[in-house]
């Protein structure tokens, strides 16, 4: 049988006694200690059996019992402290260089636990805890600067100086259950294990105003002198499952699942769930799903059954409330690992929630969500700020939302923290300017299409600014629309956002008389076949002509001064089909579409975001072939050649299929 802790550690890390025999006989009762699972007394007997010890070997073994007995206490600074000696004082066993990269990441030393994580694992090549640590090591910095979106807050209602964990809503959710060690728990005595008291369920009840009333032992006979806790209440509110571990003189004589009924003078005496009939067996952590007829607890080992390794999870069933508990289910390799898995809950959705060290985290105990996709399940960290470097666990939820509580020893002792994700608020703030002089549009037409079938239409605002609130999970598109100026669409999604977003847009309106460039149009040299970079350009091109369903445009290619004037001319024609081919190819009619080579005979003249971006040359400048010979050097003749060579567009009727109406002289 492996041994557990004192209820009021057990309940946190239960299971975690390990069999063993005397090493050395100068630590024979530390080891008798250790055994029974009497962690704290053995510390005493191991550090004075220390002080003793003269050979390396033997100071070796006790460092690493020293370590183990604070491993298990969850004391990481003690743990590292002494593994540190073990692997100093060259332990044999590898796992003192696990045990010493687990505490040091523990501390957030991410970099010195990932090096002895690699050194363990030339040790272990196959034990996946040195690959997910260093994992664990690689993710963590990603992690805590990319955190999940809830806020957590300690919750200083509930805690007190001792420790307080596990907590679990009743049926009316707003009062809570929990775990604790405090003064005003029964028990009078401490634990040889742990030092501490043994600890009872303890009750919170929320008054109109959202505070939490002093908490207080629950009514009724199911809080003893001895240790309970890991409390749940069933949906209906009538039922308690609980662990309680059992201690005589000293020793522990193992974990059991109780459960209890609610009666009106408080909780009956709990009486033992039958679920293992080797009364040796060790269980606990008991999670009930909503219908209550499946419940999930944890332990180490049961005979027939095979684990995966460390405490593991498991589940029975039963067809009915008044039925008799399946045979025990182990949860399976998606949930369970070599490590430790603990603290189950199943929330409404039937989601499970469990506390790991097997799966790669931020540091000891982390807490993990699983979901059931396709009958298997998906298992994720639930990351930062849920989860901190130290140990967290025992999450619980207020009914179907996204928030509640969770114990984390991240604090001054073991304490109780709330969590709640804020709700997502996705907003559109927007700009409609003129695009030829980036001067705001006031009076525009602004339009929010919603893939829900909401549609929302308001004006710019003097300065061309508009706002909209967005809905979560949908994708979307703004429009933008002013008399005698393109249409112009921008499409986005709150799909898959996690976080709270603004979008931030600028929608460019053209006037219908202006000229266009389509930028990065580009071709083989003398070639008027199209090359794939230009395809990007020309699809927003075909975004701007479904748009503007009642616009046809007349589409221009331009050459430099170089070649001759009927070669230019023939290569920029083809060059303007190629185009209209494409646009064609893409659903556009062609009727909309005119093809014009210009040859070089358009020369480009220089506008303000030509002379912003190219301070040798003076706005209104023509680049004729002349202008361009006398420029100063060949750098600014070459850009001048290219920005000659161009494919612009016009409109040139803004009522396709109605009457015609012609803008700056167009056909």
């Amino acid at each position: 049988m492996k041994i557990l802790k004192s209820i009021s550690l057990s309940l946190i890390i239960v299971f975690l006694g390990t069999s063993g025999f005397s090493q050395i006989k100068a630590t024979k009762k530390a080891d008798a200690a250790y055994n029974t699972g009497e962690y704290h007394k053995a510390i005493e007997l191991y550090e004075k059996a220390f002080e003793k010890l003269n050979e390396k070997e033997d100071k070796a073994y006790v460092s690493f019992q020293l370590g183990e007995c604070n491993r298990k206490m969850m004391n990481t600074k003690g743990a590292r402290k002494w593994f540190a000696k073990a692997v100093r004082y060259k332990y044999k066993n590898p796992l003192a260089v696990l045990y010493l990269a687990n505490a040091l990441k523990t501390q957030q030393k991410y970099e010195e636990a990932k090096i002895k994580y690699e050194k363990y694992l030339k040790l272990v090549p196959s034990d996946y805890r040195g690959q997910n640590g260093v994992i664990s090591c690689e993710n963590a910095l990603d992690w805590i600067n990319n955190p999940a979106p809830y806020i957590v807050e300690e919750a200083e209602d509930l805690n007190s100086k001792a420790d307080d964990f596990c907590p679990s809503y009743g049926q009316s959710k707003s009062e809570v259950y929990y775990t604790s060690n405090r003064e005003s728990a029964s028990g009078k005595e401490a634990s040889g294990i742990t030092g501490q008291k043994f600890s009872d369920i303890f009750i919170a009840k929320k008054d109109r105003k959202g505070k939490w009333s002093v908490p207080v032992p629950v009514l009724g006979s199911v809080n003893t002198p001895g240790s309970e806790g890991a409390a749940v209440i069933t949906n209906d509110g009538a039922t308690m499952y609980y662990s309680f571990c059992k201690q005589l003189e000293g020793a522990n004589s193992g974990c059991k699942i109780y459960t209890s009924r609610k009666t009106s003078d408080g909780w009956s005496e709990g009486q033992v769930v039958e679920i293992v009939g080797d009364s040796s067996v060790s269980i606990g952590h008991p999670a009930i799903s909503q219908d209550g007829l499946t419940l999930y607890f944890v332990s180490d080992s049961i005979p027939g059954m095979k684990s995966i390794g460390g405490k593991d999870i498991w589940f029975v069933q039963k067809p009915s409330a008044n039925g008799k508990w399946s045979l025990p289910v182990n949860a399976g390799s998606k949930i369970n690992t070599k490590g430790d898995e603990n603290f189950p809950y199943v929330n409404q959705n039937g989601n499970l929630y469990f506390s790991s060290d097997g799966h790669p985290g931020l540091g000891g105990l982390d807490i993990f969500k699983a979901e059931k996709k396709d009958n298997s399940w998906v298992v994720t960290n639930m990351k930062p700020p849920i989860n901190s470097p130290a140990n967290d666990f025992g999450i619980t939820f207020y009914e179907d939302s996204e928030q509640g509580y969770f114990s984390s020893s991240r604090g001054r002792s073991i304490d109780l923290f709330s969590f709640r994700k804020p709700p997502l608020i996705f907003v559109v703030k927007g700009t409609v300017v003129n695009s030829s002089t980036d001067q705001p549009l006031a009076d525009a037409k602004v339009t929010l299409s919603q893939q829900n079938g909401k549609q929302i239409d308001i004006m710019s605002a003097s300065d061309g600014s508009f706002v909209f609130n967005l809905d979560g999970g949908i994708d979307f598109y703004v429009v933008a629309e002013k008399e005698k100026f393109l249409r112009q669409r921008v499409s986005e999604s709150t799909k898959g956002l996690v976080v709270s977003k603004t979008f931030i847009l600028k929608l460019d309106l053209g006037a219908m008389k202006d000229k266009f460039e389509l930028p990065n149009i580009e071709y083989d040299l003398g070639d008027t076949t199209l090359r794939p970079e230009s395809m990007v350009s020309l699809d927003k091109l075909v975004e701007i002509l479904e748009v503007n369903s009642n616009i046809t445009i007349e589409l221009m290619s331009n050459t430099d001064f170089r070649g001759g004037d009927s070669y230019n001319q023939k290569l920029s024609l083809g060059r303007a089909n190629s185009v209209v081919s494409y646009l064609i190819s893409k659903g556009i009619k062609a009727d909309r579409l005119t093809a014009t080579g210009n040859g070089e005979k358009k020369p480009r003249t220089v506008d303000r975001k030509i002379f912003k971006k190219y301070s040798f040359l003076k706005v209104g400048d023509i680049l004729t072939e002349e202008y361009i010979n006398n420029l100063e050097t060949e750098e600014q003749k070459e850009v001048a050649h290219q920005l000659n060579r161009r494919t612009e567009f016009r409109v040139l009727k803004d009522d396709y299929g109605l009457n015609t109406i012609k803008f700056g002289g167009g056909q």
